[in-house]
């Protein structure tokens, strides 16, 4: 028998949702259908697709947060390190009480091991070179002024990296929620469907689900390999599935969709996609699917030549 269990991943599950409100737009009067109508659909179906991308948005943005932060970790290991073999000639070689007024930690004259620590080091040495000029190497650039700006670099980058992660938290409760409500939805859907059609009824096709008394569904496409063809231009190819009539493809262009759009029906185990943007990353999904229903999706990614 076969079962209509929402999927995991929230790309299927909008894929199943857009599906579901096409059924619902085509046949909820004449099916019945009191609870759950297009309407109700679209109502929680809207809200977590505009939650999703805002917290992928949110997460794409904390790439060159967390850049900028290396960075000026980097910048700042160097000027530490540089620092030390300035101040050598003038403290020693071994960490003594002439070094604490560097601000070196841990009694030692090492680069700190942690990123908040050489944060810390970066504006004590400021200070230090403030009143002790006569040390700092301007040839070096060992001065107290890149000193403070490498430490105004590090400290903006660390906060703003670290006000990134907040929002994107903020946008992944929402989009979580969002999501919460729109699978009791489906589920509520799937239940009202399952009062009005028998298990056989086709009409569990028209909303992207199987027929609950199937026993002949497909396996999934197994092994979807993405080839990036000429510009604009991507090949796939997966293993054909046992008991599949035909293969739903669906493509979505990260970033810029806002969910898996559907492409065409394909009867063979492979398709070409034209006409995508160049560099940017395309998600393909296949499902596999025969007059009883359809079976898991199977996805892969790939950069547009």
């Amino acid at each position: 028998m076969a079962t209509n269990i929402l999927p995991s991943g929230i790309n299927p599950l909008f894929t199943l949702a857009q599906d579901m409100l096409d059924g619902c737009h085509t046949h909820e009067t004449a099916v019945g259908l009191k609870q759950n109508k297009e309407a109700d659909l679209q109502a929680d179906f809207d809200p977590a697709l505009a939650a999703q991308m805002d917290f992928t948005a949110a997460s794409s943005a904390k790439t060159p947060l967390s850049t900028a932060v290396t960075v000026a970790d980097s910048n700042a290991k160097h000027y530490i390190s540089a620092a030390r073999r300035v101040l050598v000639n003038y403290l020693g070689d071994s960490y003594s009480q002439l070094w604490d007024a560097t601000g070196f930690p841990n009694n030692s004259t090492a680069v700190p091991p942690t990123q908040p620590e050489r944060q810390a080091l970066l504006l004590s040495l400021k200070n230090y070179f403030l009143a002790n000029a006569a040390q700092a190497n301007a040839s070096l650039n060992v001065t107290a002024l890149q000193a403070g700006a490498l430490f105004d670099e590090l400290s903006g980058a660390r906060t703003a990296a670290a006000e990134g992660n907040t929002v994107a938290g903020q946008k992944k409760n929402t989009r979580d929620a969002a999501e919460k409500k729109l699978r009791a939805r489906m589920s509520g859907l799937i239940t009202e469907l399952g009062q009005l059609l028998d298990d056989t009824d086709p009409l569990w096709l028209a909303f992207g689900l199987n027929e609950p008394g199937a026993t002949n569904l497909p396996d999934p496409a197994d092994s979807l390999i993405l080839t990036a063809g000429t510009a604009g231009t991507v090949l796939g190819d997966w293993g054909d599935s046992a008991r599949a009539t035909h293969y739903r493809v669906f493509k979505q262009i990260v970033g810029v969709d806002a969910a898996l759009v559907f492409l065409f029906n394909v009867t063979d185990s492979d398709c070409t996609l034209s006409g995508l943007p160049s560099g940017k990353t395309v998600r393909v999904q296949v499902i596999a699917a025969n007059d009883a229903g359809q079976a898991a999706p199977t996805v892969a990614e790939i950069v547009v030549p």
